[in-house]
């Protein structure tokens, strides 16, 4: 029985490993094509700088756009997988709190609105870019989980150890759901830098209703402070 057991444990410290190899490795080889994608685009340019049209100027835009999405999304997965595997050494501030959420609501772009109920003026030992892109994070992803309004209600509440960020789209009610790939890459990502950051993260969801409580530790080496 000891041996079984001493197998199994085995066998899923195997899977976590080849887990996090396999996301490095996809982020690693979805580049090769992009780079491909990048140096057709580029050349396409160039002949439309001499009198040759290759690509209608809609098309091309719309390729542009799509290969910067996918661009983003490679350097996400990398980034969370040399997180798994301990690759990556996060900043630890000092980051001021409100800061990070006008520079998330400035990268949103009002897709969607993050609109601030209440907000903690405070600084904490966070990593202040990757803060941003968390914040940003939650919110599509509330938005995509909740009623999909475009707005997601963003509040904050210090307490002597944690700040706490409530991200909210919709009314509660309806019975409860899990949350699922239908969440996007942008929950996952976002929670794993939570994570990193030695913080927690709460979720709850039901029918057009998601709510992610998050919370970042104040002190790390008695980093953090009230302001």
């Amino acid at each position: 029985m000891q041996m079984a057991t001493i197998e199994r444990s085995g066998e899923f410290e195997d899977a976590e490993h080849f887990r996090r190899e396999s996301l490095g490795a996809f982020a690693h080889e979805i580049r090769t094509p992009l780079t491909s994608i990048k140096m057709v685009m580029e050349l396409a340019r160039r002949q439309a700088q001499d009198g040759q049209l290759i690509l209608d100027a809609e098309l091309a835009d719309m390729l542009r756009v799509s290969v910067e999405d996918l661009q983003s999304l490679a350097d996400d997965l990398q980034e969370t997988s040399r997180l798994e595997r301990g690759r990556l050494t996060l900043a630890t501030g000092p980051c001021d709190l409100g800061s990070a959420i006008a520079a998330a609501q400035e990268l949103l772009d009002g897709h969607p609105e993050l609109a601030v109920e209440s907000e903690e003026t405070l600084q904490g030992p966070w990593d202040a870019p990757r803060l941003v892109r968390t914040i940003a994070g939650f919110a599509q992803s509330a938005n995509r989980l909740g009623d999909g309004s475009g707005l997601v209600r963003l509040e904050s509440e210090a307490g002597s150890e944690a700040v706490v960020l409530r991200f909210t789209s919709g009314e509660p009610g309806g019975d409860p759901r899990a949350i699922g790939a239908d969440a996007g890459f942008s929950f996952f990502r976002a929670r794993q830098l939570v994570l990193a950051m030695a913080g927690s993260v709460h979720s709850a969801r039901a029918e057009r209703y998601a709510t992610f409580t998050v919370a970042l530790p104040l002190q790390a080496n008695g980093g953090g402070s009230r302001g």
